[in-house]
């Protein structure tokens, strides 16, 4: 009867073997993720235009001095209100809607090039044209609007 297998002995595989499958997985996994490994070159190469790579290399370098110096001036009193203002701050704007904020904004931008228009063309505006832009449709509605903003602003509930 045969005896039975205790022990396996592997076969050692040279280093240019190893060297060799090695380059060949990298070679596929390049090839594989061309589009994006090309992408990352663009993207190294427009950072070292603008000299970013030599900024972050020099901060990564000097790591424990620039978390040491952060940690300092995030200590002092006046920087922790900021903070503590800036996460509020964060946080109301976390609120609005911004769906709703789109419009408003678009209205006010339109806004703003008007009164540019207007007071690069050196209109002067009297009692009586003051009078007359209420029964305008756009400044009725832009009243109407701050009115509405008004009351809304100034509720209890």
């Amino acid at each position: 009867m045969a005896k039975a297998i205790q022990q396996i002995e592997r076969m050692p595989v040279s280093t240019e073997v190893k060297q060799s499958e090695d380059k060949e997985a990298l070679l596929k996994a390049l090839y594989e993720q061309r589009e994006a490994v090309e992408k990352s070159i663009h993207f190294l190469q427009r950072m070292d235009d603008r000299g970013l790579l030599d900024l972050m290399t020099a901060l990564v370098g000097q790591g424990d001095q620039l978390i040491g110096i952060a940690a300092r001036e995030l200590n002092k009193p006046s920087n922790t209100s900021v903070l503590v203002h800036l996460i509020k701050l964060a946080q109301m704007v976390g609120e609005l809607d911004v769906e709703k904020l789109q419009p408003l904004i678009q209205r006010v931008n339109k806004g703003i090039e008007k009164a540019e228009e207007t007071v690069a063309n050196g209109n002067k505006t009297d009692v009586f044209d003051l009078l007359r832009a209420f029964k305008d449709p756009d400044v009725n509605r832009a009243l109407t609007s701050l009115i509405g903003f008004l009351k809304g602003a100034g509720s209890n509930s």
